[in-house]
């Protein structure tokens, strides 16, 4: 990682990322996507940004998002900065990049073709700034949770769109 983390991607991280060093199980009290967009709008809304969750009066932010998230389900998930301090120094030594929505360098093309469905964090080695580029490689898991039937109309219409 060529730069620290941003106090928003801190945040996000705490909500979202497993966060699983040698043989931990990652916590259940993770937000899925949908629950971290739902709840990123609700920020939004306020006038605030994930960032001030982690603020040290945070308990006011914390209760305005009561309605979709347990204070104390936060309070555990953001709790957890030496886990993240661990894997941060993990990513960092094998190459790691880290980047959330909330980054200038999150890649534009893919924030603006999925908006709020682009996901909350990439995790990456070599420049992001490449994927606005075109062409895209993903490595991940074989259990994708998109249908083949979903994954041949994306590939065709984007050859459509380069054609």
């Amino acid at each position: 990682m060529s730069a620290a983390l941003s106090a928003n991607t801190q945040a996000i991280l705490l909500l979202t990322a497993p966060l699983i060093a040698g043989r931990g199980a990652p916590s259940e009290d993770l937000l899925s996507d949908e629950d971290y967009n739902r709840l990123a709008r609700h920020l939004r809304d306020l006038k605030l940004q994930p960032l001030d969750l982690l603020a040290g009066d945070a308990g006011a932010v914390l209760d305005a998002c009561r309605a979709l998230v347990d204070p104390e389900r936060l309070r555990r998930l953001l709790g957890r900065g030496f886990l993240l301090g661990q894997m941060v120094e993990r990513w960092q030594t094998r190459g790691i990049n880290v980047v959330s929505r909330a980054d200038a360098a999150y890649p534009r093309r893919l924030k603006a073709r999925l908006r709020e469905d682009a996901p909350p964090v990439l995790y990456g080695c070599g420049e992001f700034g490449l994927v606005d580029r075109g062409g895209l490689a993903v490595v991940g898991s074989q259990i994708a949770g998109l249908s083949t039937e979903m994954m041949e109309t994306a590939s065709r219409a984007d050859l459509a769109r380069e054609s």
